[in-house]
């Protein structure tokens, strides 16, 4: 099981609207008008999962439908896993005839165009719980020009920061960098040294947790705009341009724009000093792959906002149990039943304030020190983890600004110039 966070990144705006079209409103409100909180809890309901029955998920979904059917007798709950692949045509299938599920797993993306078709619940407005849940999972579903909040954040992942230790000390570099700012000022020493640090260029994306890092904020799409072309991002990678001509950055950062995982790959190499990857990044990879470099490897937290990787549950705007789908969604996603669900899914963190409190309670027993270190940092970040891009931000988007970004990074074109030309590409090419 994997994070969704390269799924088809945002339905289009005009799906929304012939969704819109089929239900008659806009509004994100329970069928009746009234709180999805009012009422009685009683009647039936459906459940929708994502690609998750299965021999490890579905005694665990069948216990957790049965504990609630116990607790508030004569209510029936009707699970359903829809495959992997076309999951967001079924979706889109399912709200357009009326059908969507009571409660239903929902990436972001996905929330994003149901809540603008008025298909979902505005958990800010019905729950009272939402505060108990991460603050970063719960900003996750508020979007842009929608008020409200449209999912209870289930399961989750993040980044930390990784380094080799004895590449560091080859420049002079006694401890791992704390700043982003900090580690571009390693990589120019670490070059003059001969050690190179990075092996990818920066995307929109990855510009917001820079630019976060510096104290300072960078918005993808905001009020109905692509905004990220700011001179703050600009001058991040202008400096980029600079330490590439010094030698810190490998050229596989130039090919195919930063190809996925090439600073890991490089890492595990044990040619580059730094790099990001998931929290489980020590056992589940460095030891199996690259073992010789495992003693000298130090995780660290990730910087400003890292990025987090959200799975959600929402409720349908449209159930006829509006009472009994809440307190489903409430229930399964409860502190109890989070942490029963990430111990079957190693890697992976609870979408409650208190579930990341205790690591221990959830995760696997660490093989080497360090991924016990690792796996603590990523739960004290949960909270300040920020889901990075834009629903309307498609991976065509952020793929055509790295190649921009590329170019700038090799001295080509200027860094305003990349950012600007991305922008403009996302303009003619936003849905709707």
């Amino acid at each position: 099981m994997k994070i969704r966070t390269t799924v088809a990144a945002g339905i289009a705006v005009a799906t929304a609207l012939a969704l819109t079209a089929c239900t008659g409103g806009t509004s994100s409100s329970s069928a009746s008008g009234a709180s999805a909180g009012d009422g009685k809890i009683s009647g039936n309901i459906s459940f929708q999962t994502w690609s998750l029955k299965n021999d490890k998920f579905t005694p665990y979904f069948e216990g957790v439908v049965k504990a609630f059917e116990k607790e508030h007798p004569g209510v029936t709950v009707k699970w359903i896993d829809q495959p992997g692949d076309g999951y967001e045509d079924k979706i889109l299938q399912q709200a357009g005839s009326g059908e969507l599920p009571d409660v239903v797993n929902l990436p972001p993306e996905y929330a994003y165009s149901l809540a603008s078709a008025g298909q979902l619940v505005d958990l800010k407005k019905d729950s009272k719980i939402l505060g108990d849940y991460v603050d970063g999972g719960v900003g996750a579903y508020k979007f842009d020009g929608i008020d409200g909040s449209f999912g209870f954040p289930w399961y989750l992942g993040t980044e930390l920061n990784y380094w080799n230790k004895d590449l560091l000390a080859k420049g002079g570099v006694t401890a791992p960098p704390k700043t982003h700012a900090a580690t571009l000022d390693a990589a120019a020493k670490l070059a003059a040294a001969g050690v190179q640090t990075i092996s990818d260029v920066p995307s929109p994306k990855s510009l917001q947790i820079m630019v976060s890092d510096r104290g300072g904020k960078l918005d993808v799409y905001k009020d109905g705009k692509f905004v990220f072309n700011t001179p703050e991002a600009a001058a991040i990678i202008q400096s980029y341009a600079e330490l590439y001509k010094a030698g810190a950055i490998t050229p596989e950062a130039l090919q195919n724009a930063g190809t996925a995982n090439a600073n890991v790959n490089n890492f595990n190499k044990g040619t580059v000093a730094w790099t990001t990857s998931g929290p489980n990044y020590i056992d589940k990879d460095v030891s199996v792959n690259a073992p010789s470099i495992l003693p000298s490897v130090e995780a660290t937290n990730g910087f400003g906002n890292p990025p987090l990787f959200v799975q959600g549950i929402s409720v349908s705007a449209k159930s006829k149990n509006s009472a009994t789908a809440l307190a489903f969604a409430e229930f399964l996603t409860n502190t109890k039943n989070q942490i029963a669900f990430v111990k079957l899914a190693p890697g992976f963190f609870p979408g409650t304030r208190a579930a990341n409190e205790d690591p221990a309670a959830f995760t696997e027993t660490a093989k080497n020190k360090m991924q016990g270190v690792a796996t603590d940092l990523a739960a004290s970040q949960m909270n300040k983890a920020r889901m990075v891009g834009a629903p309307k931000f498609t991976e065509a988007m952020e793929t055509y600004a790295k190649q921009q970004i590329a170019l700038a990074v090799k001295g080509e074109i200027s860094a305003q110039a990349a950012l600007d030309k991305a922008v403009e590409y996302a303009k003619q090419n936003v849905a709707g």
